[in-house]
């Protein structure tokens, strides 16, 4: 029985492809894949000469797998070429103690490298391993693998360790890092409920929003009087999910719920949080930013009512406080709309871009 059904995945370039697990009768095409693999990268074990199964071998090889329930073989096939390749196993399936085991290695031909293959495969892994009891998925991958590295970050893979020395390729000693997920850790799969008002879908964000979020965060204006910079690319937005977002999801605050309309709930046009300034104290701060076309239609006070509401009562709060520079009046009033009074004018609070700003300071309490 096949482990993994066959999906389409198209590329940005118009490609469609294919992900399934490898059979017998791709013995060549793999084998011309793993030829290739060497001469575009040292970030394999595959290396220039190195002697590989007969196609006969390969095709037992890869049927033995594919028979085998834990073992699995992902390729990705562009018209009917190998150009990415995941292999998992568990590297002890019959001991007692390592049972929640598994363990990757990837490979993807350069001309593919940056279209979302690698996360592709990754998601479809982490869909087996699920499927047969896996809580925990491990690999090495080499400290200047930058592309690599990054990818496995943004797929919630942590780095635990560096074998120094792992690897000497053409005389250079070579570090590799032991990463791994923990696909049953509470932490990593909380996230903010989804709230609804009159006009708006408030979600949480997700890795495929990147995209939307770039769209309002690389405008000036935008973050023309906030404490953040505009995005420069896709990449900072993805950075910015994973690296921010998604580390406050992993602490169980909702900083941000994502803003969207509720005719078009895939597009985010802006974010609105609230994240703790003391937990002792009861207090959270509240945050927003939306995309400029849809200034002035009261749509963040509307998106701030609802996240405050939520946090009064999940968090029993007894203050949540907003601050803007004194510059950005629209920020101001959003502060007022949702009942926020004013408490006060720091002065110089900030340096930022290369001078000082005050900073009005908001808040409200509940009785």
């Amino acid at each position: 029985m096949a482990k993994l059904d066959p999906s389409t995945y198209p590329l940005k370039t118009g490609k469609q492809i294919i992900f399934r697990n490898l059979a017998p009768e791709d013995a060549e095409s793999f084998l011309q894949f793993r030829l290739q693999v060497p001469q575009d990268s040292t970030n394999t074990m595959q290396y220039v000469g190195m002697k590989f199964p007969t196609l006969e071998e390969t095709a037992k090889r890869l049927e033995t797998q594919l028979a085998d329930r834990t073992t699995l073989n992902i390729g990705a096939f562009d018209s009917g070429k190998v150009v990415g390749y995941l292999n998992f196993r568990m590297p002890n399936p019959d001991h007692p103690w390592v049972q929640h085991l598994g363990q990757f290695g990837m490979m993807i031909l350069k001309e593919y490298w940056g279209h979302g293959i690698g996360k592709r495969l990754l998601d479809l892994q982490e869909l087996h391993a699920k499927s047969i009891g896996i809580s925990r998925i491990e690999a090495m991958v080499r400290t200047k693998n930058d592309r690599g590295i990054k990818l496995y970050e943004h797929n919630g893979y942590k780095i635990e360790g560096t074998r120094r020395k792992a690897a000497k390729i053409d005389d250079d000693f070579c570090d590799e890092y032991f990463i791994a997920k923990i696909l049953d850790d509470p932490k990593l799969s909380w996230k903010p409920p989804t709230l609804t008002t009159d006009r708006l879908i408030l979600r949480p964000i997700e890795l495929g929003d990147a995209d939307s979020i770039f769209e309002y965060a690389k405008n000036p204006n935008v973050s023309k009087l906030t404490l953040w910079e505009p995005h420069s690319s896709t990449q900072d937005s993805l950075d910015y999910i994973k690296d921010y977002i998604f580390d406050y999801y992993s602490k169980g605050v909702p900083e941000p719920l994502g803003i969207a309309l509720k005719n078009n709930p895939q597009k985010i046009i802006g974010t609105v949080g609230c994240f703790w300034t003391s937990k002792q104290a009861k207090a959270m701060e509240l945050a927003y930013a939306v995309a400029e076309n849809y200034w002035g239609q009261g749509l963040v006070a509307e998106a701030s009512q609802a996240v405050m509401n939520y946090c009064f009562k999940e968090f029993a709060l007894k203050r949540i406080q907003a601050r803007c520079k004194v510059e950005n009046e629209a920020s101001a009033r959003v502060m007022q709309k949702v009942g926020m009074i004013f408490e006060g004018t720091l002065k110089s609070a900030f340096f930022h871009r290369e001078r000082f700003w005050d900073m009005h300071y908001y808040a409200k309490v509940s009785e």
